[in-house]
């Protein structure tokens, strides 16, 4: 018996190909390899059904369905410009919102914000009275700096639907960010004059005041709150103190003063601390100048983070900033609170993998490389993680296998192949206790100064293995190597603890329990 999704897609593959009251040999020929790249697709088997489809639309080049299904595996692959490619055509096929909708997404996501403004551009004059589409298109110039045409966005979308508190919002909080405190408090002075019994709106009009070291006019402002509600209880209170020390021009001060404000917009504030988290990835500038850019990003981050505490975004750069300074660790734990606030940004599991396996932190790998592929089945670098947390346990045939589900989904990348053949080369030199001749460390995962690299240059030296430690250390393979080093050299002591810690990080080794007897463990 066919089964029952088989039943669909066949339904489904009728409408693509058949015309009318026509069944010919071709159409019935496409239909079977359109339910052949689905059945592909589902099995998890990306780079198949890929084949399959762009073959279905070389065929049938103006099916924007097809073109749709296709740039969507692609995406899957991490081919995002490829996937942007098959979404163009299918949208100019048939301007459908949910093949925009898509394209807005694969055009975040590459980082092509110009791109994605001008495809809600074009929305908008289809559509002008699309409210969504205003606010879609000013947020892909605010992430690009263009605020002057956001604003001009927001100005045209607020000349429909008349001021709007989100709106006011949204402008006053970029003219904050550009320094331009005369158009911020004119947007709030506007929407007090269109709501002038809302209360709230005066509210924020005193904050700003006192956010700009204004006593008289937040004074003022308050006052005219208690005239209007006398039993107001904030105004109360906040009459008591509107003086706040004045932030100074010395330094990042200002800087400082933007982050700490609620009402600036997070990606422009992250808009001008990303640059400098960018020059310490890259590694630009002398020791000292390197030094110093971190400790100055540290402070700005910190703020950034302090203020947006629910914000994924402020704990990824954190974590970003942790990682590119060095600290693996607190690099985790950001990684792990950014997951914790928004769990679908596939790069955050990506940075957060290869940051536990460099910290050794292997125990946690495999379970966070467990949950990554639930979620994102169709990642080669969740496969190649989850196989180094298992290799480095010492379970190398599970480790084998996932690296086999990673080979198949880049067989048709060279490079990426040439790194799993070393990685699986080291995996059986590790699996043997065997050193790393003849393995082009570099194409390993952190390369030679990562743990596999590391392991198969140092396996037998105790003082080497010992400084590459750390308490937190759960790679039990390394426990294990540190332990027979420690106990060659006659440390019968410190190798006994080591092989408890390496029994402890859940070692599958077939060797551990006899060293472990012999040493006393």
């Amino acid at each position: 018996m066919r089964p029952a999704f088989l039943l669909l897609f066949f339904c489904f593959a009728t409408g693509l190909f058949a015309q009318p009251g026509t069944v010919t040999e071709s159409s019935i020929k496409k239909e079977g390899d359109y339910i052949a790249a689905k059945q592909e697709a589902l099995l998890g088997n990306t780079d198949k059904a890929i084949e399959l489809f762009r073959g279905l639309v070389a065929g049938a080049p103006d099916n924007d369905a097809l073109q749709f299904e296709l740039g969507r595996l692609l995406y899957a692959s991490g081919d995002t410009d490829a996937a942007i490619e098959a979404l163009k055509k299918a949208y100019a096929t048939r301007p459908s919102t949910v093949y925009a909708g898509f394209l807005a997404e694969l055009y975040q996501a590459s980082g092509r914000q110009r791109d994605g403004a001008d495809l809600y551009a074009g929305l908008i004059k289809k559509n002008p009275a699309a409210e969504e589409y205003y606010l879609e298109r000013a947020a892909f110039l605010v992430r690009m700096q263009d605020i002057k045409e956001a604003v001009s966005v927001y100005n045209d979308l607020e000349s429909r639907i008349g001021v709007n508190p989100e709106l006011t919002r949204r402008k006053h909080a970029l003219y904050l960010g550009q320094g331009d405190t005369k158009r911020a408090e004119k947007e709030l002075l506007n929407l007090i004059a269109a709501q002038p019994d809302v209360l709230n709106h005066r509210h924020l009009l005193a904050g700003f005041y006192v956010s700009q070291g204004d006593e008289a006019k937040a004074r003022k402002t308050y006052q005219d709150i208690l005239q209007r509600q006398p039993a107001d209880v904030r105004a109360q209170l906040a009459l008591q103190d509107t003086n706040p020390a004045k932030p100074t021009a010395a330094g990042d001060d200002e800087l400082l003063a933007l982050l700490g404000r609620t009402d600036v917009d997070i990606d422009l504030k992250i808009g001008k601390i990303l640059p400098l988290v960018q020059q310490l990835a890259n590694g630009k500038g002398a020791g000292t100048q390197v030094r110093g850019n971190g400790q100055r990003a540290m402070m700005l981050v910190t703020e950034l983070r302090r203020v947006h505490p629910d914000e994924a975004k402020a704990a990824a750069m954190q974590g970003d900033l942790f990682f590119h300074t060095g600290q693996l660790g607190k690099a985790a734990d950001a990684y792990r609170a950014t997951l914790e606030l928004d769990d679908t940004v596939y790069p955050v599991w990506e940075q957060l993998l290869a940051t536990l396996y460099l910290d050794n932190q292997t125990t946690e790998l495999r379970r966070y490389a467990e949950e990554a592929l639930d979620i994102f089945p169709n990642r080669p670098a969740v496969y190649v993680q989850y196989a180094l947390g298992e290799a480095l346990r010492a379970d190398f045939d599970e480790a084998n296998n996932l690296l086999e589900q990673a080979r198949l989904m880049v067989s048709s990348q060279p490079e990426a192949s040439a790194q799993l053949e070393a990685l699986a080369a080291a995996f059986t030199a590790l699996a043997a206790g065997a050193g790393g001749n003849g393995i082009e460390t570099d194409l390993l995962p952190g390369g030679a100064a990562g743990p596999v690299g590391f392991l198969l240059a140092n396996g037998g030296n105790a003082s080497a293995l010992q400084a590459y430690d750390t308490p937190g250390n759960t790679n039990a393979l390394f426990l294990e190597y540190l332990g027979d080093a420690l106990k060659k050299a006659g440390n019968k002591t410190d190798a006994k603890t080591a092989y408890q810690r390496a029994k402890a990080a859940g070692s599958k080794s077939a060797t551990l329990r006899r060293k472990m007897t012999e040493t006393g463990s």
